[in-house]
């Protein structure tokens, strides 16, 4: 594995791409208020001093690994992104956090971060689904991303720790999956986590019990949730008048058809961003959009069932007819044709390489 990723490595990180601002400022507010100059830390995320010009900033995954690496040397801790996770506060997730924090429900909660996770993070993407007595949570990533300990301690950590902070309770997963090598100690990640951790994953992945679902949220305020879910749904459709937002987010939609067996079509996709609160206008509109950045809606929808087979390839042990199919090749010998083409390497072949995994996800 690599140790860093380079700016020059992540496409569009000049464009707005990554974290919510309001969230990695987090750990300008750690060191600050461990004694720390947080000035070097802000000028890394490329952030200004002060928080109320946030709105609307980005910050790439790679400048939040290097602020953390920073960090990590500044303070001698090699787990200060698991110790700057615990301050995370609805503050740092902005109308989203007050969102979640103010559900009925585990599940509603859930719920609503699933459709609004773009507002969080444009690089990963999260996949939710029971199986058995498990709900489990794989994170997508949109692009390269860093595979260093402090930037995925800090991203699991952080939601773990919101959880339990918003719940009142000790949740503890069944397993946790990290794609990065571990710590020279893990016990204190190990400890936090309560349960399993498994290093050099494939990819990000978490097992809970699904129980958690039905958990009834000890802060529920419906009046406070309606106003903050109205807020954090308006910021989401004000954002798809950004060009390259307006790109995320139909990419994002079209991920959600195909999770749900649907096949996506533009008017499909504009129709279920307007039922979740989004306005795009008709599908012409959203088309011309597109054109401008020099992309078309079809292009989008076979990358994005490009990328879809190769993650089942690698990470599951569905049929290969099955992936090819929901992959939209009514041929398994097309399918095949086309996975040489992605990769120079055969359907199978692709498949044994995935092998090194440490789990793969109960089929569906």
């Amino acid at each position: 594995m690599s140790t860093a990723v380079t700016p020059s490595l992540i496409p569009g990180s000049s464009t707005g791409s990554g974290f919510s601002a309001s969230f990695v400022r987090v750990l300008a507010d750690y060191m600050q208020a461990q004694g720390q100059d947080a000035q070097a830390i802000l000028d890394i995320l490329a952030l200004p001093s002060s928080p109320a010009q946030d709105e609307g900033r980005r910050v790439p995954a790679w400048r939040l690994s290097q602020a953390l690496a920073k960090a990590s040397q500044r303070l001698s801790d090699d787990h200060v992104g698991l110790h700057v996770a615990s301050l995370v506060r609805p503050t740092h997730l902005g109308s989203l956090g007050y969102a979640l924090m103010s559900c009925k429900l585990g599940g509603d909660g859930l719920a609503l971060f699933e459709q609004l996770q773009s507002l969080l993070c444009t690089e990963l993407r999260g996949h939710f689904s029971v199986a058995g007595s498990h709900l489990e949570a794989r994170h997508e990533p949109l692009g390269p991303l860093p595979d260093d300990y402090h930037f995925w301690s800090f991203f699991t950590a952080s939601r773990l720790g919101f959880a339990r902070w918003v719940s009142g309770r000790e949740l503890v997963p069944a397993l946790v999956e990290l794609p990065c090598e571990p710590p020279a100690n893990v016990r204190p990640f190990q400890d936090f986590i309560g349960g399993p951790v498994n290093f050099r994953a494939a990819q990000c992945r978490e097992l809970m019990p699904a129980d958690w679902l039905g958990w009834v949220n000890p802060n529920a305020d419906p009046p406070i949730h309606d106003l903050m879910s109205t807020m954090a749904r308006r910021q989401w459709q004000a954002r798809t008048q950004d060009a390259d937002a307006l790109k995320a987010w139909v990419q994002q939609a079209i991920l959600l058809a195909l999770d749900r067996g649907e096949s996506p079509t533009l008017d499909l996709i504009c129709t279920g961003l307007h039922e979740n609160g989004l306005s795009p206008g008709p599908a012409r509109h959203v088309q011309r959009q597109l054109a401008a950045q020099g992309l078309n809606f079809k292009g989008l929808v076979e990358e994005a069932r490009k990328e879809r087979a190769l993650m089942q390839l690698r990470l599951t042990d569905l049929p290969l007819a099955r992936i090819a199919a929901e992959a939209g090749y009514a041929e398994t010998s097309s399918f095949h044709r086309a996975v040489r083409r992605w990769t120079g390497m055969t359907a199978m072949a692709v498949r044994e390489a995935g092998n090194g995994a440490s789990s793969k996800p109960p089929r569906p």
